[in-house]
């Protein structure tokens, strides 16, 4: 599985998934970036926050493993405390996976330049730390854990005691690259 942003348009991986992560924290005051057009994505993606059979089964994955003892990479976790649900983050995450499938692209930053920061923000998500990790390619939620878990820097992610919620999503589109968009948002409030 390739794991480096750099090559992740150029190459596919043999196992036909990709993943990606983005960690970003940061103390004090976040901006608003928030257009007309995302306030009114933001309104339509807030009355759809349903917490389904799919997002059930990755938060439980997800607390899962947090609740043990994980070796990522060089750097030992503990146990961190379980993960709350974020319509916000939730809404964050389905825009950019419905963003990557439309568009046939596989990155944290979007055509348009906006970043993580940005997309929790233009969910009026007040946020001390937040972090993003994506994959594609990859048709069960068992599968995006297990592969996330594998990495280094995704496990870092879902390990890091920072973050107190979390949203995810997942977008298909038949005619893109990978099929299936994956954008797993932490986050924690200020």
């Amino acid at each position: 599985m390739k794991n480096s942003v750099a090559n992740l348009l150029s190459k596919r991986p043999a196992d036909g998934a990709l993943f990606s992560l983005m960690l970003v924290m940061l103390m004090g005051s976040n901006s608003s970036w928030a257009t007309d057009e995302s306030q009114s994505d933001k309104a339509s993606m807030q009355g759809q926050c349903e917490f389904t059979d799919q997002k059930r089964k990755m938060l439980s994955l997800i607390n899962e493993a947090r609740s043990q003892q994980r070796q990522c990479g060089d750097q030992r976790f503990e146990a961190v405390e379980s993960l709350t649900w974020s319509c916000e983050l939730e809404a964050a995450a389905e825009l950019h996976s419905q963003d990557m499938a439309k568009n046939d692209y596989f990155s944290h930053t979007a055509q348009d330049g906006s970043g993580i920061e940005q997309r929790v923000s233009n969910q009026d998500y007040s946020w001390q730390a937040v972090g993003e990790n994506i994959a594609a390619g990859h048709t069960s939620v068992s599968a995006v854990v297990s592969g996330w878990l594998s990495s280094p820097g995704h496990c870092q992610n879902i390990m890091n005691d920072a973050f107190t919620e979390m949203g995810m999503a997942k977008a298909n589109d038949s005619e893109s690259r990978y099929s299936t968009y994956w954008t797993q948002t932490l986050g924690k409030p200020r």
